[in-house]
């Protein structure tokens, strides 16, 4: 079943930036939220046969795993030009520009990076998810330095004993097997890769550098390397361990965890509850239906209303106060003009009269009374909730390119929103308090009994109900 996405949306929902990167099958823009003021990173991927499948692994993989140390997937909206993903957004560059500016990393700093890295890895191949792409440029820094694993356009699915023969990523960092174009194991080869990565950050150099392609893919079957004399024993012997040419003598990436070089991040995993009351709450005050909040929650949307849900989560996490009212203000100079065929702008739609706002202690509405909602592309793996930021209403919509679910099994190859309805309630009333409110106002229409209104307390409804036609007088 396709989705409908509705005209403007990433407008009225995002405030461009600018064009911060390119890659090879879409590009990047920084952007801020206009309700929350989070920065947030969009991929642009133009809708082509080609790109298809590398849009559908990318996707299907953020919305399986859930890591601190993994890039954060926010929001899906595509239309028939374009496919949007909107993620976390990693502010201090990749391992590369780190290195490349810095030269080899300091040994405690890579044992931080180099643990947060393996803890992502492993959460990744506990889901039988493999990556196959690891190298420098796809470990991104966010502003504290912390990893945030991304491009998962060439991973896969593979169960334990899967042999993989597809050649991909980049030929530097390809274990022995797939240089040989041999069968091989997909999680071996990831810590392969790993094993490169370590000993770059901490050289500064790569360790299978020939003068020509056919010289260092030599050396690296062969695993013919140096080591520098500043590397300590403990440091040696693991990367003796993982570059190890025979894969079934290479240890998993649970042995290297439990290395005593490697430095484990510490626990940040949050257990939010599901959905969360305050943040529901919020989205209630800012003219979202209940009825949509739970069923984009529910059904994994990502769209805008699971999208705003979940960037008001992370600014929780990170300690913010997401009850103030955010300004949108641009903190860069004036962006270029971006590449991307902007969507047509439009307004924030509000609250249907015909649809009253439920409590959180309110049971699930029936199937009649769910609005059609764009539904983008969405995992099938439950996990715990997060938010998007949809406008209730129907508008002027276009058709999706792609299919609304993405299989189990993923067949993957080598300003301010002035327009928007707010709350004239004080922030400080219990969710308790304006239930009953909503209740009463609720009943109040049903009933058509007139109350007094207090300028005080009053909430803006923008609900229009047809005046009665006068009945005929009788003369």
């Amino acid at each position: 079943m396709p989705c409908f996405p509705r005209k403007g949306s990433l407008n009225k929902q995002y405030k461009i930036l600018y064009t911060i990167g390119q890659g090879g099958f879409g590009y990047v823009q920084l952007a801020l939220h206009r309700l929350t003021g989070m920065p947030v990173a969009i991929k642009v991927v133009e809708n082509l046969k080609t790109h298809l499948h590398l849009v559908l692994s990318e996707i299907a993989v953020l919305e399986t795993v859930q890591h601190p140390h993994i890039i954060r997937l926010f929001q899906v909206l595509t239309t028939t030009k374009y496919c949007y993903i909107i993620t976390e957004y990693a502010s201090e560059g990749n391992l590369y520009e780190l290195v490349k500016e810095e030269g080899r990393l300091q040994e405690e700093q890579a044992q931080v990076i180099f643990g947060q890295l393996v803890s992502a890895i492993r959460c990744c191949h506990d889901h039988d998810i493999v990556h196959r792409d690891l190298k420098p440029p796809n470990i991104l820094l966010d502003a504290h330095g912390n990893v945030k694993l991304g491009d998962f356009g060439l991973a896969t699915r593979c169960r334990a004993g899967t042999v993989l023969y597809g050649r991909c990523g980049t030929k530097s960092y390809n274990a022995p097997e797939m240089i040989l174009r041999e069968g091989y194991d997909g999680k071996k080869a990831d810590v392969w890769s790993v094993g490169v990565l370590l000993y770059f950050m901490t050289t500064g150099h790569h360790p299978f550098k020939g003068s020509t392609l056919e010289e260092t893919e030599k050396k690296i079957t062969i695993g013919m390397y140096d080591i520098p004399a500043h590397i300590c024993g403990q440091l040696e012997n693991l990367i003796h361990q993982i570059l190890t040419v025979a894969p079934e003598r290479r240890p998993s990436i649970e042995d290297l965890q439990h290395h005593p070089w490697v430095k484990n991040p510490e626990g940040n995993i949050f257990s939010d509850p599901y959905p969360n009351p305050k943040i529901v709450d919020k989205l209630f005050d800012h003219g979202f239906a209940a009825n949509e909040i739970f069923d984009s929650l529910q059904k994994r949307k990502y769209d805008e209303i699971m999208g705003t849900y979940l960037l008001l989560q992370e600014q929780e996490h990170q300690g913010l106060d997401f009850t103030s009212s955010v300004t949108t203000a641009d903190p860069r100079p004036a962006p270029p003009p971006s590449p991307v065929p902007p969507l047509t702008s439009g307004r924030y739609l509000k609250r249907r009269a015909s649809e009253p706002a439920f409590g959180l202690l309110h049971t699930r509405p029936s199937q009649q009374d769910k609005p059609d909602v764009s539904t983008p592309l969405w995992c099938p793996q439950k996990k715990s909730p997060t938010s998007s930021h949809a406008p209730p209403t129907k508008a002027a919509s276009v058709p999706c390119v792609y299919h609304s679910r993405v299989e189990e099994e993923m067949p993957l190859p080598p300003g301010p929103d002035s327009n928007m309805e707010k709350s004239c309630l004080p922030q400080n009333i219990g969710c308790f308090s304006r239930l009953c409110r909503r209740i009463r106002v609720c009943l109040s229409r049903l009933c058509c009994f007139p109350r007094a209104s207090n300028p005080q307390t009053r909430r803006v409804f923008n609900n229009k109900v047809a005046p009665l036609k006068e009945s005929p007088s009788e003369e």
